[in-house]
């Protein structure tokens, strides 16, 4: 990536991605207007759940959910690398940013596929500097026909001409179609 390693354009359409400094205090306000369970994953690393409460919605939640109070945390907020999202609610989540690439997402695989997820691209100028990638790794791209430089395409900049499509659901189970 090089010098356009904090340009998140350069990681391709389809990641959803969001660049950050190194050291870069992150805070998250994640709403749930629905009456859906979302169980949200940070990978590689955990964050700190700072407050939840009642979703601040135009749409008046269910009577069964309107005696949710806002709690926010004293001292030391707890480490999770997973929060279940109950309905009707946010989070505040905060984490400080490393080297490293992490994904973001709704364990509800389905909604992971409709783009409830997202890589936190952390540190990416420490992470070209200080990361040794394994020769093995690159011998197993070569055999794949795999670019080991360049772009999410394996190009140069933004030229992302032979970028593999976004997988999509051609049919699901229980469709009458």
């Amino acid at each position: 990536m090089g010098s356009l390693a904090m340009d998140p354009r350069v990681y391709g359409p389809q990641t959803n991605a969001v660049v950050l400094k190194y050291g870069d205090i992150v805070e998250l306000t994640i709403n749930n207007f629905s009456t859906l369970l979302h169980p949200f994953h940070r990978h590689g690393g955990t964050f700190q759940i700072t407050e939840y409460g009642p979703a601040g919605s135009s749409t008046p939640a269910p009577e069964s959910f309107q005696n949710i109070t806002v709690q926010k945390s004293k001292g030391s907020p707890m480490r999770r690398d997973t929060i279940s999202l109950t309905e009707f609610s946010y989070v505040k989540v905060v984490f400080k940013a490393t080297a490293a690439v992490n994904f973001f997402h709704c364990h509800n695989s389905i909604h992971s596929a409709m783009g409830m997820d997202m890589v936190f691209i952390e540190g990416p100028d420490v992470l070209q500097k200080t990361l040794q990638i394994p020769n093995a790794m690159y011998e197993m791209c070569h055999k794949q026909g795999i670019p080991t430089i360049g772009n999410a395409a394996g190009n140069i900049g933004f030229d992302f001409t032979g970028l593999p499509n976004v997988p999509t659901i051609v049919k699901q189970t229980g469709d009458n179609q």
